[in-house]
């Protein structure tokens, strides 16, 4: 779902003052921004970043594989 969709569906709760204080939205978007926030702190990890910055020199510098199956990878993978 989009961010317009999303802000159609979020009803906000204001307080006696008119500041915004709760949200509310349907279940299944709340899931997905929580499973968003959860990749985002995975990402954000120093280990994923210093991988994916290892991950781009490697690609830079042409150590790559090509595998035929997922199976022959993830086998390449245990060894």
């Amino acid at each position: 779902m989009n961010s317009i969709a999303i802000k159609k569906k979020t009803k906000l709760i204001t307080n006696a003052s008119g500041k915004t204080v709760e949200v509310i939205l349907p279940y299944k978007i709340y899931q997905e921004l929580l499973e968003l926030k959860i990749s985002l702190e995975i990402y954000e990890q120093e280990d994923v970043q210093q991988s994916i910055k290892s991950a781009r020199k490697d690609m830079e510098n042409g150590n790559t594989r090509v595998f035929q199956t997922m199976e022959e990878a993830l086998e390449w993978l245990d060894k």
